[in-house]
């Protein structure tokens, strides 16, 4: 009826000849609209700096531990834990007290970067994995927490890898690497050091 034939099979190309320069210690952003690729290409990115840079800390990934109260359940000392929630927008008393299935979503992946945090802390040249960043945050919440990650990412070193179709969150990120994804293969490489090479498309 639409034309789509069942054993028809379709190639898309997401890039193609892409090269991006991503240094220890980068603070990485990818952007664009919804479908355009973003996962695939940060997943490839992800992939190659896993050889090149350290363990890879990916916030999807991070498991929180259910039995546990919110300051409890962080695998670092109670001062820097009550520091890395509140890097994370969680530094209420009450909210250090709950369990994380007393929290919302918003906040259980607040919850999940100050995890991240920690690890990366406890991990020298870790690099830090955020897909659909700050996504699912109110914005004001989310300019927030892009801001206190940049100062985090500066202070210790830190390469951060993220990606969001939302980049209302690009001023307060500053990010060394801007990649815009377009729909398509094609895909924009900006550098914060304007000295860096423009990677080719």
């Amino acid at each position: 009826m639409f034309g789509i034939g069942l054993d028809e099979t379709y190639e898309v190309a997401v890039y193609e000849d892409f090269a991006i320069d991503v240094r220890p210690g980068d603070l990485v952003f990818v952007t664009g609209p919804s479908g355009s690729g973003k996962s695939v290409l940060l997943a490839r990115l992800v992939e190659a700096m896993r050889a090149d840079q350290g363990p890879i800390v990916d916030l999807a990934a991070i498991a929180l531990p259910a039995d546990r109260s919110v300051i409890d359940g962080l695998p670092c000392p109670f001062e820097r834990g009550l520091e890395l929630l509140s890097s994370a927008g969680l530094a209420d008393a009450f909210l250090c007290l709950r369990r994380p299935d007393e929290l919302s979503d918003g906040q259980r992946w607040r919850l999940r970067l100050a995890h991240a945090l920690c690890e990366c802390g406890m991990r020298p040249s870790a690099v830090l994995v955020a897909d659909e960043f700050c996504s699912t945050l109110d914005r004001l919440s989310a300019r927030a927490i892009a801001y206190r990650v940049r100062r985090l990412a500066t202070r210790h070193g830190l390469t951060v890898v993220a990606a969001s179709a939302h980049d209302d969150i690009l001023e307060d990120l500053d990010p060394d690497v801007l990649v815009v994804k377009h729909e398509g293969q094609e895909a924009e490489v900006a550098y914060r050091d304007n000295e860096r090479q423009v990677a080719p498309r």
